[in-house]
């Protein structure tokens, strides 16, 4: 081989190269958490949760499917998706349902609509939507919920979604802002806590006290985006309502027996605050 074919050859390989470590560099993390619940139902001990959340239309891959091969890769048992899947302006519904599509076809998938899906669809889009999720094989939880059983054991799951006036600080949500209650809580879900171990689907994390005086063992939420800008040992700094330092903004937090899981989202503007997909095993223990 001459010395030209060989600068060709190993300029082609570190471009291939170059290319796939972007492409790698591009596509979200996956950020394991095992999250400790003293009510869990023996049979559900291990039982791995994937939690999406805030894809804002970002597409990963040719009809998401970068996206898909990296959650199918963890092999969970169940997915979670809580909000702001599309965003507004120009939602991208064919890709978001192509997600859907493909993850509703190997996985039992549970979701609910965030602040965009309910702002930025006009009626027939958002109900074109529920019915195209649904055909797939996916379950709308919004303001609803249901039953999965593994052998004598069972967990219910519930969705909670609620209109503007709940969201603070951007767009339409600066006016007549209203403070989310345990009484919204119950009008909206139309449920009063019981003795079963509930996971609870909310976008919004910054009721997380109202979720768990409702009776939640386990919520999932987004919305925060990881706090926009992370920075070392402080991470997120503001939080979509343009407010300093969110509460809760990425991770696991605990309120007694209860327990939160925050994503940082997928999509958005975001500094040094990697997209991430979520993988939560849920263990049968004290906190």
């Amino acid at each position: 081989m001459t010395e030209r074919a060989i600068r060709m050859v190993t300029g082609f390989a570190g471009g291939a190269g170059a290319a796939r470590a972007v492409r790698a560099a591009s596509l979200p993390g996956v950020t394991h958490y095992e999250i400790n619940l003293p009510k869990l139902p023996k049979s559900f001990d291990g039982l791995r949760a994937a939690h999406l959340s805030d894809l804002h239309n970002k597409v990963f891959g040719k009809y998401n499917l970068e996206l898909y091969e990296l959650i199918a890769a963890e092999s969970p048992d169940v997915i979670f998706m809580t909000g702001d899947m599309v965003s507004h302006k120009l939602p991208d519904i064919p890709a978001y349902l192509s997600l859907v599509r493909l993850l509703a076809a190997r996985f039992p998938l549970y979701y609910v609509n965030g602040n965009h899906e309910l702002s930025d669809m006009d009626e027939k889009t958002f109900e074109r939507v529920r019915a195209e999720s649904e055909k797939a094989g996916a379950v709308c939880l919004d303001n609803a919920c249901v039953e999965i059983r593994r052998k004598k054991d069972k967990i219910r799951i519930c969705g909670l979604c609620y209109t503007a006036e709940y969201y603070r600080g951007v767009r339409q949500y600066k006016k007549n802002w209203k403070q989310f209650s345990l009484e919204d809580m119950v009008s909206c879900v139309n449920i009063t806590s019981t003795d079963d171990f509930t996971v609870l689907l909310a976008h919004n994390p910054l009721d997380f006290e109202i979720h768990a005086q409702w009776g939640a063992d386990l919520s999932f939420g987004g919305h925060i985006h990881g706090g926009f800008i992370r920075l070392p040992f402080i991470k997120g700094i503001i939080s979509p309502e343009l407010k300093l330092m969110p509460k809760y903004k990425e991770g696991v937090y605990y309120r007694g027996n209860s327990a939160l899981v925050v994503s940082r989202g997928l999509g958005r503007i975001r500094f040094f605050n990697k997209a991430e997909v979520v993988l939560a095993t849920l263990r049968r223990g004290g906190v």
